[in-house]
């Protein structure tokens, strides 16, 4: 069995729950997810089988989308609803919605982030979350991330609503944080929600109520998809008999084009299998492997 699954992940559940919950009903050890979700968290998780696990950096790459319930007036230890959440010192000034706007506008495009003291994140080789369980007063270093699109859909003092479209390594919990001290109210994160993961949306997903009875090798094309459907923004670049052979031997195809460098493609013998994921290098003209499906999967 190769391929994804688009999973609902339920409240509670760590991403790496939902990994063994399915390693061991498929009695599958090559299983793998594309990017965490914390416990608290709900929404699309994206499970790799087989040989798509060989595509799990490239799905952490992958844009996502967001619904945050953030609440004002409220700070959390671990900036979301899982800590101790006490209320500002001092009773704060009400924002307008006008003004939330105008906030918002400063965590668009891309910005520095401190990821939460309560994250996976390693800080002098120990996550930052047991460090913090500790007592010990670490932070991880501002990172670069990217917010394409934040969208204020609902407002109601404390409670707000947001959209999201972001790039890989956003931390919503430290967006609301953030948001929290630049409106001088402080802020933590109610509830979040993922609503996609690349091209799949949490319509495509299971919940892991209606996917237990489904798991088998007989009905597997009917509930996983082939593992390039993860890369269908990519490029196709089809290959000849003969370059396909040189392609398993690892040497690369020369292909002129106009693509940008370390472009990446999909690529895909005559007979339509997948062959895996191609870089190009636009000086010398040529495609070289990236990743190199060993077994051509239908």
């Amino acid at each position: 069995m190769h391929g994804l699954l688009v999973i609902d992940k339920p409240r509670g559940w760590t991403s790496h729950d939902v990994v063994n919950w399915i390693r061991r009903r498929l009695r599958e050890k090559r299983v793998g997810h594309g990017g965490t979700l914390d416990p608290a968290a709900e929404g699309v998780l994206l499970i790799a089988v087989g040989q798509a696990t060989r595509l799990t950096s490239y799905l952490q790459d992958a844009g996502k989308q967001y619904l945050a319930h953030i609440v004002l007036g409220a700070t959390s230890s671990t900036d979301d609803l899982e800590g101790d959440v006490l209320p500002t010192p001092q009773p704060a000034i009400e924002p307008t919605r006008a003004e939330v706007e105008r906030a918002l506008r400063r965590f668009e495009g891309e910005i520095e982030q401190v990821p939460p003291a309560f994250s996976a994140i390693k800080v002098g080789g120990r996550p930052l979350y047991r460090r913090s369980r500790a007592g010990e007063a670490v932070e991880a270093a501002p990172r670069r991330v990217v917010i394409y699109r934040l969208e204020l859909l609902h407002y109601a003092y404390p409670d707000l609503v947001l959209a999201i479209d972001c790039g890989k390594g956003v931390y919503v919990r430290s967006l609301a944080r953030d948001l929290g001290e630049v409106l001088s109210t402080g802020a933590y994160l109610h509830g979040l929600i993922r609503t996609r993961v690349g091209p799949f949306t949490v319509s495509d997903a299971w919940s892991l109520d209606e996917l237990e009875p489904l798991l088998s090798v007989e009905a597997w094309r009917q509930i996983a998809w082939h593992p390039d459907a993860a890369l269908s923004g990519l490029p196709a670049l089809v290959l000849s008999a003969g370059q396909a052979n040189a392609w398993y031997h690892g040497a690369p195809v020369r292909r002129p084009g106009s693509l940008a460098d370390q472009s990446l493609a999909r690529v895909y013998s005559l007979d339509g299998s997948w062959l895996g994921i191609a870089r190009y290098h636009r000086t010398r003209e040529q495609w070289s492997p990236a990743v190199v499906v060993a077994d051509r999967l239908e």
